[in-house]
C-alpha cells in the first residue's frame, strides 16, 4: 500500500512538472504574441498617418484646383477676380485679373 501511494505521488509530481512546463511555454508564446501585437499596432499607426497625409494632400490639391476653376469661371462671366476690384463687373480685360489667373495657373 505504501508503495502504491509513493508511486501515485511520483506520478502526480510528474504531471505537475509537465503542466508547469506547458504553462511556461504558453506564457512565453503569449509574451511573444503580445510584443508582436505591439509592433504591428505601431506599424499600423504609422501607415495610417502616411495614408491620411497622402489623402489630405490630394484633397487639398483638388480644393485648390476647384478654387482656380471657380476664379476662371467668375472672370469669364465678366467679373473681376483681382483683390483690387473683386466681384465688380468689368469692362474689358483686366491686367490684374489676368496676372492673378496666370500666376495661379503656374502654381498648379
Amino acid at each position: 500500500m505504501d508503495q502504491e501511494i509513493l508511486s501515485s505521488l511520483a506520478h502526480f509530481q510528474e504531471q505537475i512538472e509537465a503542466l508547469s512546463l506547458r504553462f511556461h511555454k504558453l506564457k512565453d508564446i503569449t509574451y511573444q504574441l503580445y510584443k508582436e501585437n505591439e509592433e504591428l499596432e505601431r506599424e499600423n499607426e504609422e501607415l495610417r498617418s502616411l495614408l491620411f497625409k497622402d489623402q489630405e494632400e490630394a484633397e487639398d490639391a483638388v480644393v485648390e484646383k476647384e478654387g482656380y476653376s471657380n476664379l476662371i469661371h467668375i472672370y469669364d462671366e465678366g467679373y473681376h477676380v483681382c483683390p483690387l476690384s473683386f466681384g465688380e463687373k468689368r469692362k474689358g480685360d483686366c491686367l490684374f485679373c489676368l496676372n492673378l489667373l496666370e500666376n495661379q495657373g503656374k502654381e498648379k
